[in-house]
């Protein structure tokens, strides 16, 4: 018995089971494993470099190559067909289903006049691009309005619209104007969409390249990092850049944009203790238990549809750790699943699938219809994740989370299969 109790504390010391009593299935609380430091003390191999800078730069070229929403912002074109334009800006589709807005059934008359405000009459043939860098946290929408639209007359988490977020200093390709002239059509570094103009500032295409390529600069760790420009509160969120002037011996002089009055760049420069935190200079090194810590920066944090709330939801969670060590998926779920890195398709039974997962990469992200999560490590073969949930079914009710947590991938779906038996696509980015 005393050897058998000396064993059964060495494996919960190496996090092999836990304690006795304690049961961690399903959605987990338990202290030790929502400690990143819990997964990232029994990843053997969690601080070896998997891709140095220029393993990364190929790979990001890879990714670019095999995703047609990730065009090279380095090379961009300076023009394109205004015929390839319209077909992109006129898919109209989301305006098909029943949309509320402020809880009333939205009318064919209001969709008819956000689809008059997307300009298509006023796209010529050659299409000549313009330059910009957001200025704050911006938001990309499917259509020219900041209103939002839902699926339900109740749901205010669900906006429709909402595409995903902009960091302030991302550079956008600006290649349409609304027809009131507030929002423009711009292509950033893995999305297109619409964005308020006022959240933009126009510059020349030297200066953009810049902000394309920063020669040196800092990136956010922590989930969110702010600073003050002009007598502004701005957020940066995790694996966003910040352009570094200059270097001294305590602290960093970095850039941030600021929009004129005449809606022109002005580059400010704001100082950064080298103390700080939240930020690192360049990118972290790609490890695996970087990645892990830079995902647990958001446990507990609300679940933040396309960016909103300040969070972030399933995708974001995935492409913003992995923007920490420079490496850029596509936004979505459904195209990150399908861009490059080593893929294991899972199939068969639940052992083979959790056999399969077990032996991934913590880090590496696992991919359904619609969700996507983070694996973190496991437990006597039973996989553990990090995931911004929304909801899950228990026995056929829906439950409500709304909030990046830890699970194992018994949860259930609306199909009553667990998470586990849904998953298709595991990916390992390298």
């Amino acid at each position: 018995m005393r050897l058998a109790k000396l064993l059964y504390t060495a494996a919960v010391v190496c996090g092999l089971l836990l304690p006795l009593g304690v049961s961690a299935a399903g959605i987990t609380n338990y202290p030790p494993l929502v400690n990143p430091s819990h997964w990232t003390e029994q990843n053997k191999s969690g601080d070896t470099v998997i891709l140095d800078a220029k393993g990364v730069a190929a790979f990001n070229a890879k990714v670019r190559a095999a995703s047609r929403s990730m065009p090279d912002l380095a090379n961009y074109p300076a023009t394109m067909s205004g015929d390839a334009l319209k077909t992109r800006i006129m898919d109209y589709s989301i305006l098909d289903d029943d949309l509320y807005l402020h809880g009333n059934k939205v009318s064919e008359n209001y969709k008819n006049i956000l689809r008059k405000q997307s300009n298509v009459s006023a796209i010529p043939k050659s299409v000549g691009v313009q330059y910009a860098v957001t200025v704050r946290r911006t938001a990309v929408r499917a259509l020219p309005t900041g209103e939002g639209l839902y699926y339900y007359a109740g749901d205010r988490d669900f906006d429709a619209l909402q595409e995903t977020m902009l960091d302030p200093g991302e550079p956008v390709a600006v290649l349409h104007t609304s027809a009131n002239g507030y929002f423009y059509y711009v292509q950033a570094v893995n999305y297109s969409g619409w964005v308020s103009k006022y959240n933009v500032a126009m510059t020349d295409k030297n200066t953009w390249s810049s902000f394309v390529k920063p020669q040196k600069f800092l990136v956010v760790t922590d989930a969110e990092y702010n600073l003050k420009t002009d007598g502004e509160q701005v957020l940066y969120q995790q694996g966003a850049r910040l352009p570094i002037d200059s270097v001294q011996s305590d602290t960093y002089t970095v850039i941030a944009p600021v929009r004129t009055k005449a809606g022109q760049l002005q580059k400010q420069k704001l100082l950064v203790p080298k103390a700080a935190s939240a930020v690192h200079y360049g990118y972290l090194p790609y490890t695996s238990n970087n990645l892990l810590s830079s995902a647990f920066k958001f446990y507990g944090k609300p679940y933040g549809w396309g960016g909103l709330k300040n969070s972030v939801d399933c995708s974001s969670l995935v492409f913003n750790a992995y923007r920490t060590v420079g490496i850029v998926l596509p936004r979505n779920a459904d195209q990150q699943e399908l861009t490059a890195g080593t893929k294991k398709q899972l199939s068969g039974s639940s052992q083979e699938r959790a056999a399969v997962i077990s032996k991934l990469m913590p880090g590496a992200a696992l991919y359904m219809d619609g969700h996507c999560l983070m694996y973190i490590g496991n437990i006597n073969q039973t996989p553990y994740t990090i995931h911004a949930l929304g909801s899950y079914f228990s026995k056929g009710r829906l439950m409500r989370e709304m909030k990046v947590l830890v699970s194992d991938l018994s949860l259930q779906r609306s199909s009553g299969n667990t998470m586990l038996n849904e998953l298709q696509t595991a990916i390992e980015y390298k």
